[in-house]
């Protein structure tokens, strides 16, 4: 970490203050460490100052949930990510992927616990490890699985002429029969393009439901609270259950094909299977589905939402690890465009918009204050 100990001494001195106090998360750091940084104290009282109010602000910052719930965690040692990939060759798939994005995977290191000063500067790598979510991607999937990891989206071109778009940090199954065409939503976010084919239905499982098709265009989100799903064109009959096992009884299917007690969502609507039902269907806002819509080519639209849910989505697509420190700015309204590969614009927005200011402690960390 020599980028943090080679500091300027024209730099402010909080700037400054921070680099020292991250240096110290380094364990392979020594005597030498701590004299250079008892010679940047020892200049003046306002070095001192800044290196006072950072350790408190840490101090802080360590007692929050978000930070005592991850160091009860302690990060496991990983193999080389590259060399992971170098051992697993790519299945061969009847369908077609075309990657759309191109994650850069970064291996997680070992975290040991400390006390005092260093533990509080440890909060800081340990959220760098723990933000990165890291799933130990592998191409060893088996056939018709297909999987996304942070930042990445994958469009997989079906056999039938269908088309899959798997958003961030998502997977899914294929299994086509001569009777049924069915996905197995397994996480994430997903946008379906179906090619008709009466003698075959298209049906996707999620965890609290199926949702089943004939030609038409929908996407689906499961947030882990509820599925949602929005109908772009065409007609899909959505069926509630909280088990993935639950088959459709072919006994019970109307004329059209669909089960009798499915609720039916027509081009426009919107739905959602929560834990005990499904919503009522209502018109999707015009903003739900632009968004639906934008996050296929890697944007994200906010229109007065919340800071803490723009905050919240955008994480979906990043490694990036941002703490609101105070309730109050959480409440605070933003709206734009932004891309989902740039998280550091939406920071500069935010910033440049509000009475905040963005600590940036690593690469991959960083705490909105009220300015």
């Amino acid at each position: 970490m020599s980028e943090i100990i080679d500091v300027k001494q024209d730099d402010d001195p909080m700037d400054i203050a921070r680099k020292w106090y991250l240096r110290l998360e380094d364990s392979s750091w020594d005597g030498t460490v701590i004299d250079g940084l008892n010679k940047w104290l020892d200049q003046n009282e306002e070095n001192r100052a800044a290196f006072e109010e950072v350790a408190i602000f840490w101090s802080e910052i360590d007692t929050m949930p978000e930070i005592m719930a991850l160091r009860e965690t302690e990060a496991q040692p990983s193999l080389h990510l590259k060399e992971r990939l170098e051992a697993n060759s790519e299945p061969e798939q009847k369908n077609k992927v075309v990657p759309i994005t191109q994650h850069h995977r970064t291996p997680s290191a070992s975290f040991r616990r400390f006390s005092g000063m260093q533990r509080w500067a440890m909060a800081a790598s340990l959220l760098f490890v723990c933000s990165l979510g890291l799933i130990i991607y592998s191409n060893d999937l088996p056939d018709g699985t297909y999987q996304t990891a942070t930042g990445e989206r994958q469009i997989i071109e079906l056999t039938d002429g269908s088309t899959l778009f798997l958003n961030t940090h998502s997977k899914a199954s294929v299994i086509y029969t001569d009777t049924v065409r069915k996905v197995n939503l397994i996480e994430g976010e997903a946008r379906f393009n179906v090619e008709k084919d009466a003698t075959r239905p298209f049906i996707v499982e999620t965890s609290r439901g199926i949702v089943r098709a004939i030609g038409t265009s929908f996407n689906i989100y499961d947030n882990e609270t509820q599925v949602e799903v929005i109908v772009f064109e065409g007609t899909v009959a959505v069926n509630h259950s909280n088990n993935r096992t639950t088959k459709l009884n072919t006994s019970s299917l109307s004329e059209e094909g669909y089960s009798t007690n499915a609720v039916l969502v027509s081009g426009g609507k919107r739905i959602a299977a929560l834990e005990n039902g499904l919503s009522v269907v209502r018109p999707a806002h015009p903003l739900e589905l632009s968004q639906k819509i934008a996050w296929q080519s890697g944007k994200l639209i906010f229109r007065g939402q919340k800071l803490s849910e723009v905050i919240k989505e955008m994480s979906r697509y990043t490694s990036k690890k941002i703490i609101i420190s105070d309730d109050r700015l959480g409440e605070m309204e933003i709206g734009g465009a932004f891309d989902t590969d740039d998280f550091e614009a939406l920071l500069n927005a935010i910033e440049d918009t509000f009475p905040v200011r963005i600590i940036r402690f690593t690469p991959l960390v960083a705490v909105i204050i009220e300015a």
